[in-house]
């Protein structure tokens, strides 16, 4: 392991910590950092660096393909069995397909679109 990856690998578990006090505190990003003397690109830069190498990891990002864009293409269906219909299909870039259906919980949606974000 050369120097600077050692140092990568210091600077990321510092990050780790600073970003799960963070999510503990229940401020803002931009209130936290201001409390903490961090600026607010700093800690979205290691964020994202860290998010990328957890799914790189995991196998989940296509690592040719930086592309981060969902595509969200509404179906044309019969409306006459509006609760079982399904009104939005979800195709990330990574080939994952995701279809909601009308009558789905806000609860749901809410969790739905945090994962999504989590993998983008």
């Amino acid at each position: 392991m050369t120097m600077r990856s050692v140092q990568h690998e210091m600077h990321k578990t510092k990050w780790r910590t600073l970003i799960n006090e963070h999510k503990r505190s229940g401020l803002s990003v931009k209130s936290w950092c201001n409390d903490q003397g961090i600026r607010e690109a700093q800690y979205y830069y290691w964020l994202r660096i860290i998010r990328e190498e957890s799914l790189v990891q995991a196998g989940t990002l296509a690592i040719t393909n930086p592309n981060r864009f969902v595509e969200l293409k509404p179906e044309i269906t019969d409306q006459s069995n509006t609760h079982s219909q399904l009104c939005a299909k979800i195709k990330l870039y990574n080939g994952m397909e995701m279809d909601i259906y009308n009558g789905a919980d806000e609860q749901t949606l809410k969790s739905l679109i945090r994962l999504v974000d989590s993998k983008c």
